[in-house]
């Protein structure tokens, strides 16, 4: 399986982890792609965004286009059934056993989303500590970045 066209930025060199997490983070509260986030800070130009769409075929995100305002539903019209949504809490699991929570949020791919911005920040490359539920943890100490749907 191919990497994600962003990882080719952090390899080189044109983006940092830290840069990458933020825009995953940016991703989840936005909904917006993570290529077009990345240029909207300006952390690399379109130019290269599109070329990595194009050697990856992603298409290019459609123009906004302008929409009339919708007609209100007609009133005997029943609400539409609540839309289940698996819970996740991302979990850090240390040697120990203990688990720390680092995020919690809605959906599989928020959660995927949310799960590599917690390995981007826990991957820092400063020889500092990262820092989670009120403690730094020794990234040796460190197994794995757990996705724990809640049901």
């Amino acid at each position: 399986m191919r990497p994600p066209p962003e990882a080719e930025l952090v390899e080189a060199g044109k983006l940092t982890m830290g840069q990458l997490a933020q825009a995953h983070r940016d991703r989840l509260e936005t909904g917006k792609p993570v290529l077009d986030i990345i240029v909207e800070r300006g952390w690399i130009l379109a130019e290269e965004a599109a070329q990595l769409r194009e050697a990856y075929g992603i298409d290019a995100p459609p123009a906004p286009a302008v929409q009339a305002a919708p007609e209100p539903p007609p009133e005997t019209q029943a609400p539409p059934p609540a839309a289940t949504q698996e819970h996740y809490k991302i979990a850090i699991r240390l040697t120990n056993g203990d688990l720390i929570t680092a995020g919690q949020t809605d959906g599989a791919d928020k959660a995927a989303a949310l799960g590599h911005a917690v390995v981007a920040d826990l991957t820092q490359e400063n020889g500092e500590w990262p820092f989670f539920g009120g403690r730094f943890i020794n990234p040796e100490t460190i197994v794995s970045v757990d996705l724990l749907a809640d049901v």
